[in-house]
């Protein structure tokens, strides 16, 4: 079993677990080798990098009594969006871990939440990243919903970090080392929207590594370099963190070895050593393949760090430079050793980057043939595929062929010479309907009922004297304060809601508490809840009336249950909903009244990190889409140059059995003329959408399971070669 926690030599005080990342066996076995105190890994479904190679149950039942009798934790990560066809499959799969006993799974659909909580509550949670927590409320809620452990977003500051700890006794886990995404964790929408692969399903096609134009100036603008908390690490280890995190399931094994080796280096070298340690760290760090590393939100200027404009930020460790370029292939300088089968990424002289290519041969000056290079020397190398480079072109290496896993597979077999066994099925899925009922609700025999959303105080009147039945407007500060000297009438009041916005920082934690507590005592009864967090504000009171909005991420009826739990009454499904979910969704019986987004710009990007661009000016990827970036106070955020409309399928929606619509103007970045208005309003009735205007995800398919791979591991000769993916 995962041995006692590790004390700082000399002090006797206990230092946070270092949790490593395993995307591939090769992975693994460095991490464990190399010191890591946990690992996580993901399985071939469910998990945020579902393009890494991942494991197998049966896998997972060779590795744990590996790791475990290594004093190794093994976590893993069920952190995608599950649809509801998917649920069957879900419950499968937590049967199988229950009996193995993994160490704790890494969830973030709030479905996942209730099905472990009443089904498997011996499984040990930790909430994901993807659940988007900013504050203390947050943690609390998550701890009350049965979370052992809360992994804060990434796009806190140290401050903040130091803040939320004081303040909670939940075990907080932290991300120290690895790539860093644009958008906030858990609200991003960009890849899903450009095509239906979702990120929170661990399908992200990274739009932001694209290269956007906007006039004349073209650029890598949203394009992140890595986060690297070494120089941190001795003041992180003695705040009383349960883990430090280390990002890259995607990664070779070389790179997870040298960089577990580098964190666990610092962390076990005492205070009056412990800068020397951390120099020494960051010289093994070079040689691990990565963007640039910076200090991200622990700088003093994160946008400025964090963003690389003009260059993609792939990733790569400079190995070597083109001196001549010939019919025979390529005369380099060495820079690091090189092996064959590494994949290299150019670069010009002037910063311009080439595709990828793998090497195939190396020749040395002599003629001989080689595996595998010097660190440094001069050779010639060779590939299938020509490949046009100038002379003086950098190249980095992304990427390494693993190599043999036949000792690995040794290890393994003596230390599990028989695997743990599992059940393949979870035996009582025809009761799992009856835990989604709440009681007599029939959605179908609702009255029809129109929603709108706004975001700005002026459009109040106007929505108000509209046929909507419910009138939210978007909690922000400003709006808050004007609303309190303005007061409505009590006729309106129970038409009004507030819509609190998705991202609160620790700072503004008090100011939200104390004014959701003003305004429910002067009669706001209405509320939709956009994060976890909100929910540590709200009354336990019938009087209330609280909805789980669209960025609760609701795919499935396990997750509307969730929220039913939690006390909403209504849930706004997901923005990146499909119609086949939204037909089995709605089928009796149904936890919450469920409520159809059928009109709306979503952020599709939304960040701590200001990019160096116009607001409101198009800006456009090389493919032609076209987005409009906006400053939201101290956010940024990104939209696309057309609405979500799904007006022409109202009727179709009606059909399935919803009777509540939404048309959600709380993102929208200028506020309606009164034409607009009216020309918006018609449209719904008449169930006609007026282009040009977006369908999202409603015609597409909600992602199939990867097709089945074997076990990487069956091949247990050891004759098993294949790439890492690169990430």
């Amino acid at each position: 079993m995962p041995k006692k926690p590790r004390t700082l030599h000399g002090s006797g005080s206990v230092l946070p677990e270092l949790l490593a990342p395993a995307g591939h066996w090769e992975a693994l076995w460095a991490a464990v080798e190399n010191g890591a105190d946990a690992i996580y890994l993901g399985l071939k479904n469910f998990s945020a990098r579902a393009h890494a190679v991942n494991f197998t149950l049966d896998d997972l039942a060779r590795l744990l009594p590996f790791t475990h009798r290594r004093g190794v934790a093994v976590y893993v990560a069920l952190n995608s969006v599950v649809t509801g066809q998917e649920i069957p499959s879900v419950m499968d799969t937590l049967q199988a871990l229950s009996d193995l006993g993994v160490d704790a799974l890494i969830v973030q659909d709030p479905g996942l939440f209730f099905l472990c909580r009443h089904h498997f509550p011996s499984l040990p949670l930790h909430a994901s990243t993807l659940t988007a927590v900013h504050n203390s409320a947050g943690v609390n809620v998550l701890e009350r919903l049965g979370a052992r452990r809360i992994v804060l977003a990434r796009e806190l500051t140290l401050e903040e970090i130091q803040a939320i700890r004081r303040k909670t006794q939940a075990e907080l886990e932290i991300f120290v080392h690895g790539a860093l995404c644009y958008s906030i964790s858990g609200l991003c929408l960009a890849s899903s929207f450009r095509g239906g692969h979702s990120g929170l399903q661990g399908r992200c096609v990274q739009p932001c590594r694209l290269r956007y134009v906007q006039d004349r100036k073209s650029g890598y603008f949203f394009s992140c370099n890595d986060f690297s908390a070494l120089a941190h690490l001795p003041h992180l280890r003695k705040l009383g963190l349960a883990a430090l995190k280390i990002e890259g399931r995607m990664k070779d094994a070389e790179y997870i070895a040298t960089v577990v080796r580098a964190y666990r280096h610092v962390l076990d070298t005492p205070d009056d050593r412990v800068h020397v340690a951390v120099e020494e760290a960051r010289d093994w760090l070079t040689r691990a393949p990565a963007r640039r590393l910076t200090d991200a939100f622990f700088g003093k200027d994160p946008s400025k760090e964090i963003l690389s404009p003009h260059r993609s930020g792939s990733s790569g460790l400079w190995v070597a430079t083109v001196r001549s370029v010939g019919l025979d292939g390529l005369k380099v300088d060495l820079r690091h050793p090189v092996r064959v089968g590494d994949r290299l990424r150019p670069e010009s002289p002037d910063g311009k980057e080439a595709p990828s290519f793998v090497l195939d041969g190396i020749q040395a000056q002599d003629g001989t043939f080689m595996e595998e290079t010097s660190a440094r020397g001069s050779v010639l190398f060779t590939t299938r595929t020509p490949v046009e480079l100038v002379t003086g072109a950098r190249l980095f290496r992304i990427g390494r062929k693993p190599l043999p896993v036949n000792k690995l597979w040794q290890s393994i077999v003596r230390d599990a010479p028989r695997p743990l066994s599992y059940r393949h099925q979870w035996n009582r899925h025809e009761s799992l309907e009856e835990h989604f009922f709440r009681g007599p609700l029939n959605v179908r025999r609702l009255t029809p009922s129109l929603w709108i959303k706004i975001r700005s105080l002026s459009d109040l009147g106007r929505a108000m004297s509209s046929p909507a039945q419910r009138v939210w407007l978007v909690a922000s500060r400003e709006n808050l304060e004007k609303v309190a000297k303005r007061r409505l009438h009590e006729a309106q009041k129970k038409r009004f809601g507030w819509a609190l916005p998705p991202v609160l920082f620790e700072k503004d934690v008090e100011y939200y508490r104390k004014a959701v507590a003003w305004y429910v005592s002067k009669g706001y009864r209405a509320w939709e809840i956009n994060n976890w967090s909100h929910l540590d504000w709200m009354f336990e009171s019938e009087k209330i009336f609280l909805v789980a909005g669209s960025r609760m991420n609701v795919r499935n009826k396990a997750a509307m249950a969730a929220v039913a739990e939690a006390g909403c009454r209504c849930v706004v499904l997901s923005w990146e909903i499909t119609r086949d979910e939204l037909r089995e969704i709605v089928a009796d019986p149904v936890p919450s009244i469920p409520v159809v987004s059928v009109y709306g710009r979503p952020s599709l990007f939304l960040s701590r990190i200001q990019p160096p661009l116009l607001e409101n000016r198009p800006l456009r990827t090389l493919r032609g889409d076209v987005y409009v970036y906006r400053r939201e106070g101290p956010l940024a955020a990104l939209y696309a140059d057309r609405p979500c409309n799904w007006f022409e399928k109202v009727p179709e929606l009606e059909a399935m059995g919803y009777r509540t619509f939404l048309i959600d103007l709380g993102e929208s970045f200028t506020p309606m003329e009164a034409g607009q208005w009216e020309r918006l309003l018609s449209a719904f009735q008449r169930r006609r959408a007026d282009g040009p205007y977006s369908l999202f995800n409603f015609d597409r398919k909600p992602i199939p399971n990867p097709k089945a791979r074997r076990s990487n591991l069956q091949d247990h000769e050891g004759k098993i070669e294949r790439f890492s993916d690169m990430g």
